[in-house]
């Protein structure tokens, strides 16, 4: 049955090759678009895992530019069950991207740096030590935009308004440490000691989170409503809302991103629709024959179906051979620049696998049905 399902798609070399790369550009799609998905999810998922056992304290007002004095820290670590508390402050590396992306300065104290990023190496030079001061460990992404490594400098800038005026200014900072890849947002982290950053800034005594590690076997949602009832003008996010709150976020991220790649997709499989159509009109006669010779209803299915399977996994596997292609050249190119957009990962390649063979045979099944259904005296008399 196969060598006749090879050959009937193979007669009509044209016809086939245009459905199968109307699919190929759909599962393209797919991949460049799902990769992007992947990469964020990933992405959140490994900085997540980095700070998992810890409480976010952050201002009661969440917009952009909002902070919480030093001192909330000290609070926070006299609630009963907390184990430690620190301040962070971000800030954007270019001033003019507003923090919507890109690199970040990160502003930690020194010692606190081995709780923040636990397990994660460095590639070459130290972390922070208490006492630097114009001082920065690097994340992989920020050295590899840059060009550098421990004992380079790196020039960071801040703004500040001043009687309706934009004063920049501008300082460098000599690298002591670039860390390994940790696949997370400190990637793209330049890490500088915290009262560094709230003076370079101009921040005072300022940070923009707080950080509340629990003690062993503390539950932690309890833990963060205990907080926000006692430490005034906070909220809080226990790991388990951090993580929900972001799930949501990416699942709309996610729908967002591969809808069009679906649509794209859907497209490739109305042209495997078509052709099954044009190749069942065409081979009535044939189908009269074989049924007239003995061949069931299921066998006449079977290979009808079967044409538009193959036809949709050969799709695929050009489509994921294309995108993979095109993913692997971007993020090459954008590597360059300190960052990463696209990744595939095995998940992606089965759905994406599945969901063009499963839109072939979808695609392929009124016209199967047709043939299937044909009276074989009826077919033999079709003109």
């Amino acid at each position: 049955m196969f060598d006749l399902i090879l050959r009937n798609i193979t007669q009509r070399k044209l016809r086939t090759g245009l459905t199968i790369f109307g699919i190929a550009l759909g599962i393209f799609a797919v991949i460049v678009m799902g990769g992007m998905s992947e990469h964020f999810n990933t992405t959140f998922e490994r900085s997540i895992s980095l700070t998992a056992d810890k409480i976010r304290v952050l201002p009661e007002v969440g917009l952009f530019g909002a902070s919480l004095n030093e001192s909330k820290a000290g609070e926070v670590k006299r609630i009963p069950g907390v184990s430690d508390a620190y301040g962070m402050l971000q800030s954007p590396l270019d001033p003019e991207s507003l923090g919507f992306g890109g690199d970040m300065v990160i502003g930690i104290p020194p010692e606190k740096m081995e709780s923040v990023l636990k397990d994660t190496k460095l590639a070459e030079g130290r972390p922070l030590a208490t006492g630097d001061n114009y001082r920065a460990v690097l994340g992989s992404s920020v050295a590899r935009e840059f060009n550098l490594r421990a004992g380079d400098e790196i020039e960071i800038r801040s703004k500040k308004l001043e009687r309706a005026r934009s004063i920049t200014n501008i300082r460098n900072f000599t690298v002591v440490g670039v860390m390994e890849y940790t696949g997370s947002f400190f990637d793209g982290g330049v890490i500088i000691p915290l009262d560094t950053a709230q003076k370079f800034y101009n921040r005072g005594n300022t940070v923009s989170f707080v950080l509340a590690v629990p003690d062993p076997d503390t539950d932690t949602e309890e833990l963060a409503r205990r907080i926000e009832l006692n430490v005034e003008k906070v909220k809080t996010f226990s790991p388990a809302e951090l993580r929900k709150q972001i799930e949501q976020s990416l699942i709309i991220f996610t729908l967002i991103t591969v809808s069009a790649a679906v649509l794209a997709a859907i497209i490739g499989g109305l042209s495997v629709m078509n052709t099954m159509l044009m190749s069942v009109s065409e081979r009535t006669k044939e189908f009269g024959l074989l049924k007239a010779l003995g061949a069931d209803t299921r066998d006449i299915l079977f290979m009808t179906m079967g044409e538009a399977a193959l036809m949709g996994a050969l799709g695929g596997i050009l489509g994921i051979i294309g995108g993979g292609a095109v993913v692997y050249w971007l993020n090459e190119y954008l590597a360059a620049r300190g960052t990463v957009l696209f990744t595939i990962t095995p998940r992606l390649l089965v759905i994406s696998m599945l969901f063009a063979t499963g839109l072939g045979i979808i695609s392929g099944t009124y016209p199967a049905y047709r043939a299937a259904k044909m009276s074989p005296m009826e077919a033999l008399r079709y003109e």
